[in-house]
């Protein structure tokens, strides 16, 4: 975005946006987390449970510190081989308890649901009424779309040498994460069908965070037993070497971004030293891991799933307009980039402020609150959970009106020379 526009303005809203859609994230890994130590150590009690969480933060936000992009990139290699060995170790050990037969599989499923044959069939979370499948279609689109506007999947591309091996890369990445994401459905199943009334009542009180564990747990013999109590530590260092992974990456692409971007750039207007920039890199990982830290505490109750589509919606609106423009309009310029960025991350952090995440959400069988705010307090107004299917659009919409509204002009050539570069790598070292 700044080789073709005016770098400060661009430069602050990018910065900006990354450092939004990288708390959203922290702040999902953070709950993860601490729902993960608080089982492995039976800590129990707020107090505790939330001195873990700080605890936990505190020592990943401290690792990225200390480790850099070296140590990030070998983190997310070490948790790409561990969670696709230990997600496919545990599918197969599903299905082998019904013989390989997926429809015995989803029929104890239902029958352990409590639902019956409802718990397979569309309307049970989505499509019960208008308002809910509205809810799934804007899920659904952020889900697709937010992927490619994350901060720390995009900051990969700088790790790779070449255009060719970017996409060779990316390739790669489909095909691991089509994988996963199929293995998951059976790991969803597998816990309904398999899981005890005692594990269930702890994935409930989790928001559902702990499932996967005690489902490794209870594919391995049980609690108590040898093979439960290893499966149980091995799926548990598999998740925490992931949020380690995904807490790296975010704190690393938004701490450098306000170091490279406002600090140097807009602030210090180029004239500063490397060792400056990681000085205040380093300061800027410590406090957005503080304020990702303080967040979790009050979102325990919220399933990680769930916060992480959040952040998927805010890179959707925010970024992903203002890139797609950036690769594929030529008259693009500094006004569509700053609308679309400023355009789509107030209004999808807006939308989710006014929505049952925050406020007004409770559980009809219980009277209790899935929401951020405990029960009493209601200020939503906007129906939908998800923000992606109103706050996307507003963020296209909003570039290409700050575009065709401008007075400035895009240089063609400029345009022509970023369109080699991102076909070819050419020129982008």
């Amino acid at each position: 975005l700044a080789y073709r526009m005016r770098q400060r303005p661009v430069r602050t809203a990018a910065s900006v946006s990354t450092v939004v859609v990288s708390i959203f994230y922290l702040l999902a890994q953070m709950v993860g987390a601490g729902a993960l130590v608080s089982l492995l150590l039976g800590v129990e009690g707020d107090t505790l449970k939330n001195l873990t969480i700080v605890a936990v933060g505190v020592l990943m936000i401290f690792y990225v510190v200390v480790g850099g992009m070296k140590g990030t990139t070998w983190v997310q290699i070490v948790k790409a081989v561990l969670l696709m060995a230990g997600t496919l170790l545990i599918s197969i050990l599903v299905l082998a308890k019904f013989n390989f037969n997926l429809s015995e599989l989803l029929g104890t499923a239902a029958s352990n649901s409590g639902k019956g044959q409802a718990f397979l069939e569309p309307g049970l979370k989505y499509g019960a009424d208008f308002t809910s499948k509205l809810d799934f279609l804007s899920l659904g689109i952020a889900l697709v779309l937010g992927t490619a506007g994350l901060p720390h999947i995009l900051i990969r591309f700088y790790t790779v040498p070449t255009a060719r091996q970017a996409r060779k890369s990316v390739n790669w990445a489909i095909g691991l994460i089509g994988t996963f994401y199929l293995m998951t459905l059976i790991l969803g199943f597998g816990a309904a069908a398999l899981l005890s009334d005692d594990q269930y009542a702890k994935v409930a009180e989790s928001g559902g965070n702990l499932a996967s564990p005690l489902l490794a747990e209870a594919v391995g013999g049980g609690a108590g037993s040898t093979g439960g109590a290893i499966l149980l530590a091995l799926i548990a260092a598999v998740a925490f070497a992931t949020i380690l992974a995904v807490v790296a990456g975010l704190t690393l692409a938004s701490a450098s971004s306000v170091a490279h971007d406002l600090y140097a750039n807009v602030f210090k207007k180029g004239e500063v030293s490397g060792k400056d920039e990681v000085r205040v890199a380093r300061i800027a990982a410590f406090v957005i891991g503080g304020v990702a830290i303080a967040l979790a505490i009050p979102g325990q109750s919220l399933n990680v799933a769930f916060l992480v589509a959040l952040a998927f919606a805010v890179a959707a609106s925010a970024n992903l307009p203002a890139l797609l423009y950036n690769l594929f309009w030529p008259s693009f310029n500094t006004r569509g980039a700053v609308w679309s960025i400023y355009g789509g991350l107030i209004s999808a952090v807006g939308l989710v402020f006014f929505s049952p995440v925050v406020s007004g959400k409770v559980d009809p069988a219980t009277g209790e609150s899935l929401s951020l705010f405990g029960t009493g307090v209601d200020f939503s107004w906007f129906p939908l959970e998800n923000p992606g299917l109103v706050s996307i659009p507003i963020g296209f919409f909003l570039g290409w009106l700050g575009t065709v509204t401008a007075k400035e002009k895009a240089d063609p050539v400029v345009y022509r020379e970023l369109e080699v570069r991102s076909m070819t790598g050419a020129g982008a070292e």
